[in-house]
């Protein structure tokens, strides 16, 4: 692959890198400061230190921005400055969360950094008195780490927040948990097979994440059934597998849908495929136009799939994954796409808004547009005007009041 090549189409504007791997990455990271955490400011002072497509830049500078701000929430702390604290320490979190990025973890140092990553993020909601609760539910002789939400009124709706490929249950808090806490609502967030560490423990990413989703719910005590589920990036293809089949779910909510993953696939990596994995190590040490970010992802993907390289984890993705029945989907459904995502995302939303339209089911497309600054994958250069859409529709959808 090229320096300027990406893996995933996520974004169409440029922040600063010409690397636009690297460069959507930036664009979350400040999405996140629109949050909690860092600020655009700090995040692009931290960008100064790292050159266009340089991993280990990345790592490096990130990281030690992490250390610097436990540092300052420490000496916070201290001074019994309990709300400062805990701000340097979600800030901490996520510098550290986005260091880990473009790391490999094969590598020691990754687990290092993915548990000091959610130590600041706990000592964080401990500070500000979140009612956080780690939880560990049974799933295939094992546990699927996540958090819960409790609201803190009685018999409120539960929001359950699914990332994708690049997301942990960290994530889901910045991205829509605290935000739907604060809005009233339970919220759980969950790490399925092959998100967040679970690969580490030999979790890896399945073609049927509808069971996992749904043994969340078995193990769930939910206070009312008014239970909602929102998909981020390849979560919009889990939650389409469980709301296909899981009556429990009553709402819908994908940024963006997806019901063909095979699709997905064929049209969003086209540029990984043409270097076969068992080239990868040899083609990295070349000099010249080699981009070492997209190396870094392969790697990062191979280990969420528990294959050996990237290509395998295409080939076992094309062999077993099933298309969701769109005709089997009959929720209503709030649908998220920005105007800079890829065509194939796009006409999967569209298709599955005419399918849900013509059997008279409720449905949403909210298109956000350049000039929305919410156009980009996930929304994640305007999480704040993803938030209050989201909130807005589940309160229309539950007959909610804020």
């Amino acid at each position: 692959m090229k320096k300027s090549e990406e893996i995933l189409k996520r974004q169409e504007q440029k922040i600063k890198y010409s690397n636009k791997d690297m460069d959507f990455m930036l664009n979350w990271v400040m999405g996140i400061g629109q949050q909690m955490g860092m600020s655009a400011a700090e995040v692009l002072l931290i960008a100064d230190q790292i050159r266009n497509g340089k991993p280990k830049d990345w790592r490096g500078s990130f990281r030690r921005h992490a250390l610097y701000l436990s540092k300052q929430a420490q000496e916070m702390q201290k001074k019994a400055y309990y709300r400062t604290a805990a701000q340097q320490y979600f800030a901490a979190c996520y510098s550290l969360r986005a260091s880990l990025q473009f790391a490999d973890p094969n590598q020691s140092a990754y687990q290092t950094n993915y548990q000091l990553m959610e130590d600041y993020f706990f000592k964080a909601a401990q500070l500000i008195n979140l009612p956080l609760q780690e939880i560990a539910l049974p799933y295939e002789n094992q546990t699927l780490p996540g958090y819960e939400l409790k609201s803190k009124k009685e018999n409120q709706p539960t929001v359950m927040v699914v990332g994708g490929g690049d997301t942990g249950r960290v994530d889901l808090f910045y991205f829509l948990g605290y935000a739907a806490w604060q809005a009233d609502y339970n919220v759980l967030m969950v790490d399925l097979p092959g998100q967040g560490n679970n690969p580490a423990h030999g979790q890896t990413f399945t073609v049927e994440a509808g069971q996992a989703i749904s043994a969340v719910l078995d193990w769930y005590e939910a206070p009312s059934d008014q239970i909602a589920i929102m998909g981020l990036s390849g979560g919009g293809y889990f939650t389409a597998q469980a709301v296909e089949k899981d009556p429990r779910i009553k709402a819908w909510i994908a940024s963006t849908p997806i019901y063909d993953i095979k699709a997905v696939f064929q049209s969003s990596f086209k540029a990984a495929l043409r270097v076969p994995g068992p080239l990868l190590q040899f083609i990295g040490e070349m000099a010249g136009n080699f981009n070492e970010v997209a190396e870094m992802n392969l790697k990062k993907y191979a280990w969420q799939f528990g294959t050996e390289n990237f290509r395998q984890a295409i080939d076992q993705v094309m062999a077993k994954a099933q298309t969701v029945d769109k005709e089997k989907i009959a929720v209503p459904s709030l649908f998220l796409v920005g105007s800079g995502e890829s065509p194939e995302l796009l006409r999967q939303a569209r298709e599955l808004e005419k399918s849900l339209s013509e059997r008279g089911i409720p449905v949403t497309v909210w298109e956000f547009d350049r000039e929305s600054a919410a156009d980009a994958h996930c929304q994640v250069n305007h999480l704040r005007l993803m938030n209050q859409v989201v909130l807005d529709w589940l309160n229309q959808i539950f007959e909610k009041g804020i």
